[in-house]
């Protein structure tokens, strides 16, 4: 139990980072060589001011040198990436083989990605494409070694991935190809009031990462969350055309295909 903490320690940091490169996508700011500040007096902020969790807590919430609350989001996020890192570290132990490790890194860096993109399209709802590209980047090198190194992408559901007349090394661009295909009719359908098209460039990207049938289940999931939402803004706000951001509900679907894709599916074929 010892490394799955260390994992979440990271994860607590990792979130701090992360929620710095959203919020300063946001601002134009450069999030590699300037410093933290407070948002609102701009003071720069020391070390013991950038404690994940403990210095919300030390700090009472409150800046310390403007008294400024501190919005809930810094420790919400910081623990929420220490939960994904904890569960991504459960499903794909790195410390199994090399191999584990360069999966693990592979998908460490697409949900980091993705977290970025979902943290920033809650404010904007829009999506960069600075992140996008490099995440495509990463997905284009992540088959490249399945084709020519034999990398071995891990099933993370039962359904569809067997059944497909494709051999293992062009499962993730079929879905790729054929997932953001979807989306982007759905786009045009609804002339970009359902979806819009960074949603159809974000699913390409996710797809470069999975086989179909664990995409299936991102959108599944997706889609079921973001409705949910969908209907607590309509009763909340007694209006029907309100933007819901949708990058954060496909990190949360695919969050969810890690925890459930195997039970789910399993018990589905057990079943039938």
């Amino acid at each position: 139990m010892f490394y799955p903490i260390l994992f979440f320690i990271f994860g607590l940091f990792w979130g701090s980072f992360l929620n710095n490169i959203a919020y300063r996508l946001k601002t134009g700011e450069d999030f590699f060589f300037l410093r933290s500040k407070c948002p609102s007096c701009q003071a720069v902020l020391s070390p013991k001011e950038l404690i994940p969790i403990l210095s919300f807590i030390f700090l009472k919430g409150k800046c310390l040198h403007c008294q400024t609350k501190i919005s809930l989001r810094y420790p919400l996020t910081e623990i929420f990436t220490g939960l994904w890192v904890f569960i991504l570290y459960l499903k794909i132990n790195p410390l199994i083989n090399f191999n584990f490790f360069l999966i693990f890194l592979f998908y460490f860096l697409l949900l980091s990605g993705i977290f970025v993109l979902a943290l920033y399209d809650l404010d904007t709802f829009l999506v960069d494409d600075r992140i996008l590209v490099f995440l495509l980047v990463i997905g284009i090198i992540f088959n490249v070694l399945i084709y020519f190194q034999k990398l071995s992408p891990l099933d993370f559901s039962y359904i569809f991935n067997y059944f497909l007349p494709f051999p293992f090394y062009l499962q993730n661009l079929f879905s790729a190809f054929i997932f953001s295909s979807f989306l982007f009719l759905f786009y045009l359908l609804t002339k970009g009031e359902g979806l819009g098209f960074g949603d159809v460039k974000t699913i390409f990207v996710i797809g470069l990462f999975f086989k179909p049938g664990d995409m299936s289940l991102i959108l599944v999931f997706s889609s079921f969350l973001g409705s949910l939402y969908g209907i607590y803004l309509l009763i909340k706000n007694k209006k029907f055309k309100i933007p819901i951001p949708f990058v954060p509900f496909m990190f949360l679907g695919i969050i969810s295909l890690f925890i459930f894709g195997k039970i789910l599916t399993f018990n589905f074929f057990n079943i039938y």
